[in-house]
């Protein structure tokens, strides 16, 4: 779709960076961008995720009607929803009706198992998702995650490694077993491994308290979140990175693109990954997430065959195959 002078309303999570990365890269092809999150992540709103769901009804509706009400009749061109979690069907009808002319576009980078967004589907003109599984299961198009300017500028920089394996990512599912795990192989194998496994200070208290994390296993586990520059300059100090994904998706999560995008190794939980036409076992190591095995020949070895390109992979480029007619 040729964005040059289009009125674009883009709707997604706000999660890092990124809903900001995708604004930009929609202004570079020439679109006007009015951008709203899915949800405002009010203290109020997530107070009422724990406490009470009828409240948190309440506070969607009121938050999806809000805007309803902001948009004028037939105001953009083009509506482009990431994940949509807190939509329902009476909200595209509606937001359909008022936007009559507009091509509606959704890209999904959940599961189905996580966010069931199919009966939204009917309201889009071209649906997407980053899970190979739903794409085949629910006759959808495939299209994988992306990467930016920042990890492909690691391409061309070079500087001594003080890493073997670095990790950054959010606490949850098995992630701290398979962190622990891989901690305890790099030490006897003589392998540097750094991480950073967030959890919010409450989170860890409660389940210090319910005994679901030990306070042996606190070493692993940090109260703060760093910003993206941070992992920059670990990954510009890397050999390779670990992934490990959300065990109820099949999707190859964004920090894969970044890692490869980067030029660096990957280590990776998601089996998915064989599927892929930029697979390389030279450059991509599956671990068994119930049996973590490190090689250190991974680490060691320099191919020097000619790579795979990756440039579909960049986000100008991701952001054209979302949008295509």
């Amino acid at each position: 779709m040729d964005l040059e002078n289009k009125k674009v309303l883009f709707i997604a999570p706000v999660f890092y960076q990124y809903h900001t990365e995708i604004i930009k890269t929609l202004k570079l092809f020439g679109a006007e961008v009015i951008f709203l999150p899915e949800m405002r992540q009010s203290l109020w709103f997530r107070l009422s995720q724990k406490i009470s769901s009828k409240l948190q009804a309440v506070i969607e509706s009121k938050y999806r009607q809000w805007i309803l009400n902001e948009i004028k009749e037939d105001e953009f061109d083009l509506v482009f929803i990431i994940r949509g979690g807190y939509f329902d069907v009476a909200f595209l009808q509606a937001l359909k009706r008022k936007l009559s002319q507009a091509r509606f576009v959704m890209y999904q980078w959940d599961s189905v198992s996580q966010n069931n967004y199919l009966p939204l589907i009917p309201y889009f003109d071209h649906v997407q998702t980053f899970d190979m599984k739903d794409a085949e299961r629910y006759q959808l198009d495939y299209l994988p995650l992306f990467y930016t300017d920042e990890y492909a500028a690691l391409r061309t920089q070079k500087q001594n490694k003080q890493y073997d394996i670095v990790f950054y990512g959010a606490y949850h599912s098995d992630r701290l077993e398979v962190i622990k795990a891989v901690s305890a192989l790099c030490k006897q194998q003589g392998l540097v491994f750094k991480s950073h496994l967030y959890i919010t200070k409450l989170a860890l208290m409660r389940l210090l308290v319910t005994g679901v994390i030990s306070y042996k296993d606190k070493q692993f586990l940090k109260t703060y979140s760093v910003p993206s520059n941070d992992i920059i300059e670990a990954y510009k100090r890397t050999t390779a990175a670990l992934d490990i994904e959300l065990a109820i998706q099949d999707g190859l999560t964004i920090r894969t693109f970044e890692v490869l995008g980067a030029g660096l190794k990957l280590l990776t939980t998601n089996d998915n990954i064989r599927q892929e036409a930029f697979f390389d076992s030279k450059k991509m190591m599956i671990m068994d997430r119930h049996n973590v095995v490190v090689s250190p020949a991974f680490f060691e070895s320099r191919d020097k065959s000619e790579e795979v390109s990756f440039e579909q992979y960049h986000i100008k480029n991701w952001l054209r195959n979302a949008l295509l007619d």
